[in-house]
């Protein structure tokens, strides 16, 4: 089960603990408590953590509000044996959302991609860094927009 984790500001995480991104092809109205219902980006990563054990999280980018909620499971630490169990829970989670998600196949990248993906995805960066990437992109034509993303997805 999932459920907002409201000390959670980001994902704190390095390229290496990182297991699995997947990330939403689309944009749903989704109505998260206390606030009102917008389109949103979605995200499911998956971590390893330092003490071996395995976290996912489910990462929400509200788009009008441009307001993060990041879901973690109520088991936050697991073992590797749980992990294919929990993957799927949040990916159920969030397609019953309404959001259609493709894994970026993160661990096969090159290193390089793996680093620019870092940077692009909001979901290891603060707030504020998040709404400032989110602020530049709003000058974006809708053809350039859909260009990067489909260029962000290889």
């Amino acid at each position: 089960m999932f459920a907002i984790d409201f000390k959670l500001t980001h994902i704190a995480a390095v390229r290496e603990q990182i297991v699995a991104i997947i990330e939403s092809v689309n944009q749903p109205h989704v109505a998260i408590p206390g606030k009102s219902p917008q389109p949103a980006k979605g995200y499911v990563t998956g971590v390893r953590n330092s003490n071996a054990t395995f976290s996912i999280y489910v990462y929400l980018v509200m788009s009008v509000a441009q307001e993060t909620v990041i879901y973690a499971n109520a088991q936050s630490q697991f073992p590797l044996e749980a992990y294919r169990e929990i993957e799927t829970e949040a990916l159920n989670f969030v397609e019953s959302m309404g959001f259609m998600m493709e894994n970026v196949n993160f661990r096969n990248q090159p290193r390089e991609a793996q680093d620019e993906l870092m940077v692009r995805l909001p979901l290891f960066r603060p707030p504020t860094a998040v709404a400032m990437v989110v602020e530049e992109s709003a000058g974006l034509d809708e053809r350039a927009q859909n260009l990067a993303r489909l260029l962000g997805a290889f």
